[in-house]
């Protein structure tokens, strides 16, 4: 039996490396005829889920494509077709399609469409109709099929967007997260400026962060695009990192309890949990970033961790935030998934464990944060000393490396 399949292995080698003059790797000779968990898509999309309604007659633009064990994900710009077919279309090395390989997939989610893997596709596109000429350009596949994820927790963070400098609060973010073992931070940019681009590009070099780009036709951005950013990096993160901590670079996780860890409480968890709950405290956020870096002093005395104190009182699970584990979600929305796979669970974690610090800017004229003052009921409330006096000493040793020369 063992002879005949490394038969049949070499014979498809063979045969596609002598149409195409590609090397194929062990990993690329697989073909499959399905999607796991297909007949639960097929019900979800019957029954709307996952559906959003806006950007309308935006343009179909590619932006990743993600190679799993079983199957390929490709996220796209289009929010609008839930449900509606999708053709695959896989090419190899040369960007050469692969004869008679097209397959006929569906919107879901949102902007995604699950193909089925082809043996030798090292790129792949989506066409709306069943014709080579409606195809859009072919992107290469990013490798996913890792037998165990790469990193324990990984982090999605919210897309960048608006004028705010983002430079020092990134740093700020990023070291923070990293004291409680976050080691992957995907990122989603829809704009983003150059100089806060070089601590980015830092992490990037690090091999502690990975970006997706996101081109759009629209002028402006609201936060229906946030949607797009989400399920991009649930791909993303998905095979790569085991438990995945989807927040906002203005939100920062905190443990409380003192005798445990974010890696024990995950690890604590039974096999069934895909997704942790967590309430957000609000922080008053009365001024912006600095605009540029002066001198290390003034950096540290900007930092919001240490700058804003002002709380609001805790809403019971009002905007909580979740992580997650990616293979058992389905469906992701703003703050937690929409729909996991059937058996899986999700808890809620008490306050006293855990918590989330949300710093928001708040004023008359912004709509959104009028929503998160309530009254006078304010405490002066800041990070354990402890974590200060870290949080402090590693954005110092960052900010001084990329911005103090």
């Amino acid at each position: 039996m063992f002879n005949l399949i490394l038969f049949l292995l070499n014979f498809v080698k063979s045969t596609v490396e002598s149409q195409n003059s590609c090397p194929i790797e062990y990993w690329n000779l697989k073909n499959t005829d399905a999607i796991p968990n297909g007949e639960f898509h097929d019900e979800w999309m019957r029954q709307n889920w996952s559906r959003r309604d806006n950007m309308f007659k935006s343009e179909l633009r590619l932006l990743n494509a993600y190679l799993y064990s079983d199957f390929i994900a490709v996220t796209t710009t289009i929010q609008y077709k839930t449900g509606q077919p999708a053709y695959c279309r896989y090419f190899d090395c040369n960007q050469v399609e692969i004869p008679n390989s097209t397959w006929q997939s569906s919107f879901f989610p949102l902007n995604t469409v699950y193909c089925v893997r082809r043996a030798g596709a090292k790129f792949v596109s989506i066409s709306l109709e069943n014709d080579e000429n409606f195809a859009k350009p072919p992107i290469p596949l990013i490798y996913r099929a890792f037998e165990e994820p790469i990193h324990e927790i990984g982090m999605c963070v919210g897309p960048f967007y608006g004028p705010e400098k983002r430079w020092l609060t990134l740093i700020e973010f990023v070291e923070h997260m990293r004291i409680y073992e976050v080691s992957m931070f995907y990122f989603t940019i829809f704009d983003l400026d150059g100089y806060s681009r070089l601590a980015l590009d830092e992490y990037e070099n690090q091999g502690i962060a990975e970006t997706t780009v996101i081109q759009t036709e629209y002028e402006q951005l609201d936060w229906m695009f946030h949607l797009m950013q989400l399920h991009d990096c649930f791909h993303r993160s998905r095979s790569h990192s085991k438990w995945v901590i989807n927040a906002d670079i203005d939100e920062r996780f905190v443990m409380l309890h003192p005798d445990l860890t974010l890696s024990g409480l995950l690890s604590a968890q039974p096999e069934n949990v895909g997704e942790l709950n967590f309430q957000a405290q609000r922080i008053q956020k009365s001024q912006k970033s600095p605009e540029k870096y002066i001198n290390l002093l003034e950096a540290i005395a900007n930092l919001e961790a240490l700058k804003f104190r002002k709380t609001a009182k805790t809403r019971i699970w009002e905007s909580s935030k979740s992580i997650y584990r990616p293979e058992k979600v389905a469906v992701q929305t703003y703050h937690h998934s929409h729909l996991q796979y059937p058996g899986i669970i999700v808890k809620n974690v008490p306050r006293d464990v855990a918590y989330f610090r949300h710093y928001r800017v708040t004023s008359v004229s912004n709509s959104i944060g009028n929503g998160w003052i309530y009254g006078d009921n304010f405490t002066d409330t800041g990070l354990e000393s402890e974590l200060e006096k870290l949080l402090v000493h590693r954005v110092a040793n960052m900010v001084e490396h990329v911005y103090g020369s």
